[in-house]
């Protein structure tokens, strides 16, 4: 029982690192895309992060079960599907914006599980919808400097938390088939290199020359910790914590990423609150609160009449 407590709480802690450091990430990653084709971008850090995995993993990944790499190939594609929609997102909304909307995968895991699984969510998980859709409105249009583009970096960004919950949902699933973790990640974030690799080649090195895509050297810096934190460190830290939490913990912990992307992006003057954003923003974490600590409304309109 002690032990197992001690393993629950280093999965927290895990998972709180990976959601502290990805909350850095993105005004990093925003001044980066700024600069280099964010295709290009993700799929380097992500074939890098694989390559150093896999060696370090060797003996681990040539012993690799077909189910596991089956899962992983799985994992991957989510991931790269969510980076592909978060990223082409935040070309046309702030890094708080895209943090807090990218959250949202943790109130949207509940309808993905009734939707796959035939497990039907909760009174909680419909009113925190409620809130969820209120501050998505403010976020979309409290901004008068982006227009369109801005709905559509909205739109898009909201695509990508879909799919971050789809692999939440997934990596909570295949915990139970007992799969060696770091095989499980190399598999997974290979996939995720060659997937946007691929389309960056074909949108973007087809169209800007291999010139475009040399990363200089007052950039390096982003690109190595893009590459070793947010994605090896990070990505290792999320899928070792869910090994040893509930897929109700993890949510918990990783919603905290939104507050950490908002935060950094003020600290670092990236970011200017406006009234309206911030009571979009607020509308939201509430949604993610009520979904995360399963609010029991029935019991309060009980003790209210009572």
């Amino acid at each position: 029982m002690i032990k197992e407590k001690k393993q629950n709480l280093l999965g927290q802690l895990l998972l709180l690192i990976a959601t502290l450091v990805w909350g850095t990430s993105f005004f990093i990653l925003k001044d980066t895309i700024d600069v280099y084709p964010p295709m290009y971008v993700i799929g380097f850090r992500f074939l890098v992060s694989s390559i150093l995995l896999f060696f370090i993993c060797f003996k681990r990944v040539i012993k690799i079960k077909k189910g596991t790499f089956f899962r992983g190939v799985i994992l991957g594609t989510c991931v790269a599907l969510a980076y592909i929609t978060q990223t082409y997102g935040l070309q046309t909304t702030s890094p708080a914006t895209n943090a807090f909307l990218t959250s949202l995968y943790c109130v949207l895991a509940p309808f993905l599980v009734w939707l796959i699984y035939k497990s039907a969510p909760k009174l909680y998980n419909v009113i925190s919808i409620g809130f969820c859709l209120l501050g998505l409105t403010l976020v979309a249009f409290s901004s008068n400097e982006g227009g369109q583009n801005e709905f559509i970096g909205c739109a898009l960004t909201l695509i990508g938390a879909i799919f971050y919950s789809l692999q939440l949902v997934f990596i909570d699933r295949f915990q139970k088939n007992n799969d060696d973790t770091f095989c499980l990640l190399v598999v997974e974030l290979f996939t995720v290199s060659i997937i946007v690799l691929a389309l960056s080649f074909i949108v973007e090195i087809r169209v800007l020359g291999f010139s475009g895509m040399i990363f200089k050297k007052e950039h390096l810096f982003n690109i190595i910790y893009l590459t070793i934190a947010c994605t090896v460190v990070a990505q290792l830290c999320q899928i070792l914590g869910q090994k040893y939490t509930t897929a109700n913990q993890a949510a918990i912990v990783l919603s905290l990423e939104s507050v950490f992307g908002a935060l950094f992006s003020v600290i670092f003057g990236k970011e200017q609150l406006t009234l309206i954003l911030t009571l979009g923003f607020v509308s939201i974490f509430v949604s993610v609160l009520i979904t995360e600590l399963r609010v029991d409304f029935r019991k309060l309109f009980k003790k209210k009449q009572l």
